[in-house]
């Protein structure tokens, strides 16, 4: 579908260039025939030779960017892990007490699995937008809250993070993909506990309206800044604060939940007093028949 979306725009795009210069060549006869000042037609034809060569631009520099951020990421994310992985295999050829190749191997595994969740998340930019590809069951949010909290239990418990969960009363259960879903709600819940210091609250709630579900996910973190509010679902932003706190981050998830929300018909957006006044993530999902 994209691609065809692509071909309309080129094509509409050459069509108003021909329709243009046609225009110019015959700008006389046009201005005298509509009694048209002389000016108006080639002034059309500068501003769109200005608008094209700014277009292009841009494209160059997004291209030189996107080229920067990718080889950052890679060089980042898989780096770090695989140094570590190649440590721990060197180890383990060594004579070494059963405990401790135990302790090795769980870090290879460990290390392996955040590897594959890196080539997820970079595979997912392209596959989040083809909706064939979502499989829609009933589903429970709490459940799916439940589980993303489990999985970070050992980072709240270092930072002593305070976590209230209310019970979701009455929510029913949704349509959705479960394992995109569980993608939107993991990426919320542990950013909250990444950005959010040491004795941090956070809240989790959830509303029931008449013809939609509103999630809510209250942190006491880094908070957000005018632009970040702005840029904060753009492919590939991470604000200073937060690439200091969490090198491992990559400024794709948020992107990849909001697509994610999109395609259930849904609403994902975040409020915030400002910077170190913590930030509140809604998530808005509709019920489907």
């Amino acid at each position: 579908m994209s691609k065809i979306l692509k071909f309309v725009k080129i094509f509409f795009f050459i069509l108003y260039i021909l329709v243009i210069f046609f225009l110019m060549l015959e700008n006389k006869q046009i201005s005298l025939f509509y009694n048209l000042p002389s000016f108006i037609i080639p002034g059309i034809f500068f501003i769109s030779i200005l608008f094209i060569c700014y277009k292009y631009i841009v494209s160059i520099m997004k291209e030189d960017q996107l080229e920067e951020e990718i080889v950052s990421i890679v060089n980042h994310s898989f780096r770090t892990p695989l140094t570590s992985m190649i440590w721990y295999m060197k180890e383990l050829e060594k004579n070494i007490p059963q405990n401790e190749k135990m302790l090795y191997l769980q870090s290879l595994n460990n290390g392996a699995n955040k590897l594959l969740s890196v080539i997820d998340v970079l595979v997912g930019i392209k596959d989040v937008e083809n909706t064939s590809g979502y499989y829609f069951e009933a589903i429970s949010i709490r459940e799916i809250v439940e589980k993303s909290i489990k999985k970070y239990r050992d980072k709240i418990n270092k930072k002593n993070i305070t976590f209230q969960v209310s019970t979701f009363k009455d929510i029913p259960l949704l349509t959705m993909d479960l394992k995109k879903i569980s993608f939107v709600i993991d990426t919320i819940i542990e950013n909250a506990v990444s950005y959010t210091k040491q004795n941090g609250k956070i809240l989790i709630d959830c509303i029931s309206g008449s013809k939609k579900l509103t999630l809510y996910i209250s942190d006491t973190g880094i908070g957000l800044g005018l632009k970040d509010k702005i840029m904060l679902f753009s492919k590939f932003y991470r604000n200073h604060k937060a690439k200091l706190m969490n090198t491992d981050g990559m400024g794709l998830r948020l992107y990849l939940s909001k697509q994610i929300i999109k395609r259930h018909g849904g609403k994902i957006y975040a409020k915030s007093n400002g910077l170190n006044e913590g930030t509140t993530f809604f998530i808005e999902l509709p019920f489907r028949k």
